[in-house]
């Protein structure tokens, strides 16, 4: 069937006797092709805008007020004049609204959240500077039980404890959790909101970039790594 199976009758532009026109594949681009080779400009302009849907350039300006020429570029051209139009609307617009006072709040709740963080790991390091025993009961806030269970829970996540120690840190807070199993320990961490018992568990905590090679050291340094002082513990006194 090729490219004649889907034909019109068409006249061809500028007159003639009607002929089938194919409408699709390489026969039809054929003949638009003869169609521009016949056709004056105007009438192949016609023909383009008809065939592509594709119009001239109607944003280039003129400095005599007539059309610009066709090889014109737009880069060179000078710019069209149109009239200013402003959308409207049956509602009023309505004004953009100032978060600066909710954006203060917000950063300073974020400040204030992390302070008492940074405070509630200081005293974790300070009630489990050393390692917990086989029947230890260690008092917290509830902010500090909060951040040793957060770091409990991402320490035995990310290794066995029953092949050794394991531990998870926070580098912003500046505290490193370290735990190993011991069938025979209990701890008993006491809060305000509640009361949690460990069996089968130690825990430490140190700083953040302190790593025993065994939960238990025997050098003293080791076993009591100086801590360094949190210069932001407390927020500096306002004159």
């Amino acid at each position: 069937m090729g490219d004649s199976a889907d034909q019109q009758t068409t006249q061809a532009p500028g007159g003639g006797a009607d002929r089938p026109a194919p409408r699709h594949g390489r026969a039809a681009l054929l003949q638009l092709a003869r169609w521009f080779d016949d056709a004056d400009a105007a009438t192949a302009h016609d023909i383009f805008t008809a065939a592509f849907t594709t119009y001239g350039a109607r944003h280039l300006g003129s400095l005599s007020g007539g059309s610009t020429a066709a090889t014109t570029s737009w880069w060179n051209a000078p710019r069209a004049h149109t009239a200013d139009s402003r959308a409207t609307s049956a509602l009023p617009v309505a004004p953009v609204q100032d978060h600066t006072h909710q954006r203060a709040r917000l950063r300073d709740e974020a400040e204030a959240s992390a302070h008492w963080r940074r405070s509630a790991a200081h005293e974790v390091r300070r009630a489990l500077r050393e390692p917990t025993g086989e029947d230890a009961s260690v008092h917290l806030s509830g902010l500090a039980s909060q951040v040793v269970m957060e770091l409990l829970t991402a320490a035995l996540g990310s290794e066995d404890a029953t092949r050794g120690p394991v531990s998870a840190g926070d580098l912003e807070l500046g505290i490193r959790l370290h735990a190993q199993r011991c069938p025979t320990a209990s701890l008993t961490l006491r809060s305000s909101g509640g009361d949690l018992t460990l069996e089968g568990l130690r825990l430490r905590a140190t700083t953040y970039a302190f790593h025993p090679a065994e939960f238990d050291s025997d050098t003293p340094a080791e076993r009591n790594p100086p801590e360094t002082p949190d210069t932001d513990l407390w927020p500096a006194r306002q004159a």
